[in-house]
Formats: C-alpha cells, sequence, structure tokens
C-alpha cells in the first residue's frame, strides 16, 4: 500500500451528519436519506465539484460523526437538517482506491500502513473520503485522506 504525505487546506463542508459506528454504518442510507434530499441546496452552495464524507471524532469512543457533504465558503449558511463544520487542512496521507475497494483499504491503511509508518494519527482533525461528481460504478476513484503527525 502507497500514501502520499500532502498538506491540505483548511476548508468547510456542508452536508448531513450523523453519529455512527465506522464498522457497522449503512452509508448508502447515510448518502440516500441524508444528503440526497439536500444535495441540490449544498451543490447551489459548493465551492467545488465532488462530494466529501467526513469522519469527525467524539467523546464516545468507537463512534464518529460522519458529514456527507460538499466544500463550501466559511460563511456558507447551511439549510435546515444540515450543518457547516470546519475540515481543518494540515498533514495527511492520501490513499487512492475505488468504491468497490473503500472498505479493504480502509483495513489496510490501520492495520498495515499506519503501524509501519513514521506517522501517527491525528485524532485532533478528520478523516476524509473524496468521491469525484460521477462517482458511482463500484471502479470509480476514491480518494482517502488520514490526518497523521510523525511518531
Amino acid at each position: 500500500m502507497e500514501a502520499k504525505i500532502v498538506q491540505l487546506p483548511d476548508r468547510h463542508v456542508m452536508g448531513a451528519v450523523s453519529r455512527i459506528e465506522p464498522m457497522s454504518a449503512d452509508y448508502m442510507a447515510l448518502w440516500s436519506k441524508g444528503f440526497d434530499p439536500h444535495a441540490a441546496a449544498v451543490a447551489a452552495l459548493a465551492t467545488e465539484q465532488g462530494y466529501y464524507g467526513v469522519y469527525y471524532g467524539t467523546d464516545q469512543p468507537g463512534w464518529v460523526d460522519f458529514m456527507a457533504g460538499m466544500v463550501v465558503g466559511a460563511d456558507a449558511v447551511a439549510p435546515k437538517g444540515l450543518e457547516v463544520r470546519p475540515m481543518p487542512g494540515g498533514t495527511y496521507a492520501r490513499f487512492d482506491c475505488t468504491l468497490g475497494t473503500i472498505g479493504p483499504t480502509w483495513g489496510a491503511i490501520y492495520g498495515q500502513w499506519l503501524p509501519s509508518s513514521g506517522y501517527v494519527e491525528d485524532y485532533t482533525r478528520p478523516a476524509l473520503e473524496y468521491y469525484p461528481p460521477e462517482t458511482m460504478s463500484p471502479d470509480a476513484a476514491v480518494t482517502i485522506w488520514v490526518a497523521v503527525q510523525p511518531k
């Protein structure tokens, strides 16, 4: 597994937020029931194309706040049922995969790459998934970013 260490800028994301256990969540439902009903409103405010799945840490071990959304300006006002949250930049490990291999890729990141790398996860910043605008097939490209800091 190959990672590219990159610097991401600070941004903001607007979308639907659900508290989930990542290993057992129904991601299709999070997108179809949480984000899709608001997709046109969010897209009208988006500052870039594509969609983000953002994993924010919580005070509940094993649980995260998952946001299905798009990047918006810092001054964007969320319609009812949605939120705007910061998506802090900084040092991230970037992993390219496909929609069909996203689960195994996450497993390899935490089970193989991270333990043998010179980095640890920075839990003060969210982990990210980026889906290009036309992500529908299992072969569609997906990018995963994990916030890291040197060991």
